[in-house]
């Protein structure tokens, strides 16, 4: 009979945790300040420096097999949900040395907080337990694979629509048109020179130079009257001779 009740009671405590003393909070309280004796993968957290964060608080131990099966869910949440405003705090009251060694093979890779006793704070009645804590107030708790990244999921969304939108980047000035250049006025052609003032003195008309004279022909010399032959030759056989002699 005894090994049946410890086979109930273990089987209890597989399927909804450890229960611990302590006085619940519920979902509306302000949430307690965290504390823990030595942080991993962070140099420290507060709850305070957080408001403006979706914050899950979850209380486990190495030795708990819910704990150890709601790793892989958290996990999954955390590379899921970071980039938009999800931060996973993990507090056992376990020493550093065992979570870390724990951790080599488990992988968590986000914030936990060892040596921790605000499970007493939250009055935990049972491990695991996550609270989501928004603007320093619970808003929602229960295991950590019982709805609860239904809520997150609900609270990222509402979140995201309650942020102010982003101002308006200015209009880019309107581009000022750079006036063309003025174009020269071609320049006057021959019939379009404007003509001389009548009150400026027009310049006397060019005198034409005189054409050289003509050269005058050499006249041809006066060829010689040739030779009469009757002035050559005397006359012969009685004829007479020309007049003048």
């Amino acid at each position: 009979m005894k090994k049946v009740s410890l086979l109930v009671f273990a089987l209890f405590v597989f399927c909804f945790g450890f229960c611990v003393p302590g006085c619940t909070q519920n979902v509306g309280s302000d949430a307690p300040e965290v504390t823990a004796t030595t942080w991993i993968n962070t140099d420290g957290f507060k709850l305070a420096d957080h408001k403006d964060k979706i914050v899950i608080v979850e209380f486990w131990a190495t030795w708990c097999p819910p704990c150890r099966k709601s790793i892989p869910h958290l996990k999954t949440m955390h590379d899921a949900h970071k980039d938009q405003g999800l931060v996973i705090v993990s507090l056992s009251d376990e020493p550093a040395e065992t979570i870390n060694e724990f951790n080599k093979k488990a992988g968590m890779d986000w914030i936990i907080g060892a040596g921790s006793s605000s499970g007493r704070d939250y009055g935990v009645s049972g491990i695991p337990t996550a609270f989501i804590v928004v603007d320093g107030k619970i808003v929602w708790t229960g295991h950590p694979m019982g709805g609860l990244e239904e809520e997150v999921k609900k609270l990222l969304e509402a979140k995201g629509a309650k942020a102010p939108a982003a101002p308006a980047a200015p209009a880019a000035p309107a581009a000022v048109e750079t006036p063309a250049p003025a174009v020269e006025p071609a320049a006057p052609t021959a019939t379009e020179a404007p003509a001389a003032s009548t009150e400026e003195t027009a310049a006397p008309a060019t005198t034409e130079t005189p054409a050289a004279p003509a050269a005058t022909a050499t006249p041809a010399p006066t060829a010689e009257p040739a030779a009469s032959d009757t002035e050559s030759k005397p006359a012969t056989d009685g004829a007479a001779a020309p007049v003048g002699e």
